[in-house]
């Protein structure tokens, strides 16, 4: 006999209550506060610099208005704009067009594919250098000097170049934001659209704030043509000591970047995208293997992986030779303060991201606390190098080589993760309003399935941090206080054509330890997330409830079911006999 279901609809009230919504506003404060103290009040900072005519020798300045901003804009900025974005086309090509396309085939072909090509990829992700890869592209252009040296063709080479560096890299970050989209299977084109819109606004803001392989490779030039906007407030500000022109170019930059931190959380807001962890027990699809759709996913990606390879084959040639020249102590100079600072920056925000997405203190509405923090979405260090700089000189403290890195909050995260806590909130609701305890159901729901993408986000902001340029140009005032990029750096410029090895910027046992944390976290727990958008299914609406089974005096019977009371009258000839009665 099949169980009866009950309907019951649960009140609004299944999200903890105030005390939730209090705790939520509170995990949100440290997000705030470093945000106000490392990116707010730099920018305004960066605005007050732009409109006077400051230098880098401490004299006196005087207010010129916009006068900064008109020489910037009568001069190469509109030029350097064009070309940091047009270094970013045809990576975005690769993340819109070819990264989709082989997450479809690896899902067609199931949970081992899937899992393959995580793990694979991953390795592109731990060994990206873009010092080390613009040195060693420099060599492989050696015997064809013109490449870079001709006005005409430097551009292009670049393009060219900067697209081969990061394919593998591209791939893999495209992949992994991609397959769980496939996973869900729900309004599949929306999310796909979506997921590709905040990674086209994703890369132009890295294209932005391009600055080391143009610098490693060209020096900007030939000439000036390629010079991006963070090249040229670098040059103004610290080449030529126009601090107040290159804070002008500073405030531009920061309003573009603006807009497109706005436009990526508007996205993410209004399409309510969300992810989910799936349980273990689901995780697999538990269809018969594909045998063609195997071999179809297993061509693709050897075909990714092969062009990964070759273009990563300037660096495979890289690495032999001695230690660049310089003092001893680099790796402790960059991977400590690199990890200490992710440690923050990913912690802070993940507990915001708890507290905005898992608590929700504005219910339906709460992902519109992420918009205060969208104008600095993706802002780095670059952009505010003015104003850091001028704060660290007028501490005193700039002598002291503080290469720690600036940025403690990472808003990036922030989002990403309050994506994942808004799928598991609706979970997390949905047992609360069936009467699970409101504190262990979110720590099961909420946070336990949301820590290792959290893991994941840490170890690659360690390594974005560890392989910064800019922040170890401005600070490090002598030798013994350089990071290794900058190690690598200053001894391709002194000795340009040596042999020394770039090994130095991945670590042997950085790799190792960042690989195997990635493809772990991408196997076990990645692999499981599903993606979708628009509105989700009302966590608050009927829920049905199996009555279990109750023992009568006439055998087992369902409790939703009838049962007789009182004495039964016997059946008539050729009736069955009354439920719960045999005959």
């Amino acid at each position: 006999m099949q169980p009866q279901v009950l309907t019951q609809r649960p009140p609004r009230s299944s999200d903890g209550g105030a005390v939730a919504k209090a705790v939520g506003v509170l995990l949100l404060l440290p997000s705030a506060v470093l945000t106000i103290i490392t990116l707010v009040i730099p920018t305004i900072g960066t605005i007050g610099t732009s409109m006077r005519s400051e230098n880098l020798d401490l004299g006196e300045s005087e207010d010129v208005g916009f006068d900064n901003f008109s020489s910037v804009l009568g001069g190469e900025f509109g030029s350097a704009l064009w070309f940091s974005v047009s270094l970013v086309l045809l990576p975005i090509l690769v993340a819109v067009v070819v990264a989709p396309l082989l997450a479809a085939a690896l899902d067609w072909a199931g949970g081992w594919a899937r899992v393959t090509a995580r793990v694979v990829l991953s390795l592109a992700i731990v060994v990206f250098s873009p010092v080390a890869l613009a040195i060693a592209w420099m060599r492989a252009l050696r015997e064809e000097p013109e490449l870079l040296a001709d006005p005409e063709l430097a551009g292009g080479t670049m393009r060219t170049s900067l697209a081969l560096m990061t394919f593998g890299v591209v791939c893999a970050i495209g992949v992994m934001v991609f397959l769980p989209a496939f996973r869900a299977r729900r309004r599949l084109w929306p999310t796909l659209f979506t997921i590709a819109g905040l990674l086209v606004l994703g890369l132009l803001a890295v294209g932005l704030q391009q600055f080391t392989l143009p610098l490693a490779m060209t020096g900007f030039g030939p000439g000036s043509e390629t010079m991006t906007p963070v090249g040229m407030l670098y040059t103004t500000a610290f080449g030529q000591g126009r601090l107040g022109v290159g804070a002008a170019v500073s405030t531009l930059l920061l309003v573009l970047l603006a807009v497109l931190g706005v436009a990526a959380v508007l996205v993410v807001v209004l399409t309510r995208l969300r992810v989910s962890v799936r349980p273990f027990r689901s995780s697999g699809s538990g269809s018969p293997v594909n045998a063609g759709a195997i071999v179809v996913a297993l061509l693709a990606l050897i075909a990714v992986v092969v062009v990964a390879v070759l273009a990563m084959g300037p660096w495979f040639d890289a690495l032999g030779g001695a230690e660049p020249a310089g003092p001893d102590g680099a790796r402790g100079r960059t991977w400590p303060p690199a990890l200490l600072c992710a440690l923050v920056s990913v912690g802070v925000a993940y507990l915001g991201a708890l507290g905005v997405s898992g608590l929700r203190p504005l219910g339906r509405h709460s992902e519109w606390l992420l918009m205060p923090f969208a104008p600095w979405l993706f802002v780095g260090a670059a952009p505010l190098g003015v104003e850091l700089f001028r704060s660290l000189r007028e501490d005193g403290e700039l002598g002291d080589g503080d290469l720690f890195p600036p940025i403690l909050v990472s808003l990036v995260a922030l989002v990403i993760l309050a994506v994942l806590c808004r799928g598991q909130a609706e979970r997390w609701r949905q047992q609360t309003a069936a009467g699970a305890p409101a504190a262990g159901s979110f720590f099961r729901t909420v946070v336990l399935p949301t820590l290792p993408p959290a893991v994941l986000l840490f170890v690659v902001t360690v390594f974005v941090n560890a392989q910064d340029l800019f922040w170890g140009l401005v600070t490090a005032q002598s030798p013994k206080n350089a990071t290794t990029p900058l190690q690598l750096f200053t001894s391709n410029t002194a000795m340009y054509g040596g042999e020394f090895s770039v090994a130095s910027a991945t670590p042997m046992v950085a790799v190792v330890l960042g690989f195997v944390a990635l493809g772990v976290i991408q196997a076990l727990h990645l692999d499981r997330m599903t993606a979708t958008v628009g509105r989700p299914d009302d966590p608050t609406g009927p829920i049905r409830v199996p009555v279990m089974p109750q023992q009568t005096a006439s055998g087992p019977a369902w409790s939703g079911a009838p049962q007789p009371q009182g004495p039964v009258a016997p059946p008539e000839p050729g009736q069955a006999p009354p439920p719960g009665q045999h005959a």
